[in-house]
């Protein structure tokens, strides 16, 4: 399947979440919930276990552009990630 995918200024809002595309000012709650064992394999990749790793990360989805964070706006923080990839 090749459906090119851009999360470029798309951004949805419910009463709860907004799910937009990664910005820098992300990676500290990007890495907190990342590093958590157990997190990140219930998804297919290990957790993270470095600041560094995180930051990687981030910068592969702001430059891929195919991966939202969601934001939980109750606790003003990323809580997760929904990613469009090819399989």
């Amino acid at each position: 399947m090749d459906i090119p995918f851009d999360n470029t200024g798309v951004s949805i809002e419910t009463s709860r979440l907004i799910i937009r595309p990664f910005t820098e000012v992300d990676l500290s709650d990007f890495f907190e919930y990342a590093s958590v064992p157990g997190v990140g394999e219930m998804a297919g990749w290990p957790h993270h276990t470095s600041i560094e790793t995180t930051r990687t990360r981030l910068q592969t989805h702001m430059e891929n552009k195919d991966t939202f964070a969601m934001y939980c706006k109750a606790d003003d923080k990323v809580i997760g990630s929904l990613g469009l990839h090819e399989s």
